[in-house]
């Protein structure tokens, strides 16, 4: 696998690495639906979840990106445009295969719009996936 961020894209290594450094803020985003994120989910992600309501309020601008991050936290969240956004739905290959209507294509457009920095996490599989939650989890119960 690739060390390095791809366009917005970014291979699980590299995930961990900026958790591991703690030089970047870096705002975890699970745009999986809730059952999904419930059973198992990267430690400090906020869920974001598909429902055709909330896609088509986004694109209708009735709502704001930051006020959905708020809401759907599970406490108070410090957002800064500056800081990193990485996002993951756990069967996302890449950006250029998600077609131009699915609600991952406008989280993503709706996050660029607010934050410098915003990436899709590289489609992880089944051993991967335990991993990426097994090395965050360690990182984030430390911070």
């Amino acid at each position: 696998m690739a060390h390095e961020m791809i366009g917005t894209q970014i291979v699980t290594e590299r995930l961990v690495a900026l958790l591991e450094s703690g030089t970047e803020k870096v705002l975890l985003i699970d745009s999986r639906p809730f059952v999904e994120y419930n059973t198992s989910h990267i430690l400090e992600a906020i869920n974001i979840n598909c429902s055709k309501l909330m896609k088509r309020r986004l694109q209708q601008d009735k709502v704001l990106i930051t006020e959905l991050i708020q809401h759907s936290a599970k406490h108070k969240v410090d957002i800064d445009c500056s800081q990193k956004v990485v996002v993951y739905d756990q069967s996302s290959q890449d950006v250029a295969s998600l077609s131009s209507d699915c609600f991952l294509t406008v989280l993503l457009g709706k996050l660029e719009k607010s934050f410098n920095s915003v990436h899709l996490l590289a489609g992880t599989d089944a051993a991967e996936w335990d991993w990426l939650c097994v090395k965050c989890q360690q990182y984030l119960s430390k911070a």
